[in-house]
């Protein structure tokens, strides 16, 4: 990350449907298990902070 110049990490949920390929994730689909983890909301927040840091004017005037 610092290499990159990378402000954070961050993850967000994803999906774990039958048509998901990883054995593991199947087997929680056959469980009952799986489903849309991901939400909406708080990826259009976290983009939307980012894009207004990338736009604000830096220190260095950049």
């Amino acid at each position: 990350m610092k290499k990159l110049g990378a402000r954070e990490h961050m993850t967000f949920g994803g999906a774990v449907t039958a048509e998901t390929s990883d054995p593991v994730a199947r087997h929680m689909v056959s469980r009952g298990k799986g489903g849309d983890f991901r939400n909406p909301e708080r990826i259009r927040a976290w983009a939307h902070r980012i894009g207004t840091e990338l736009d604000a004017p830096t220190e260095k005037g950049v």
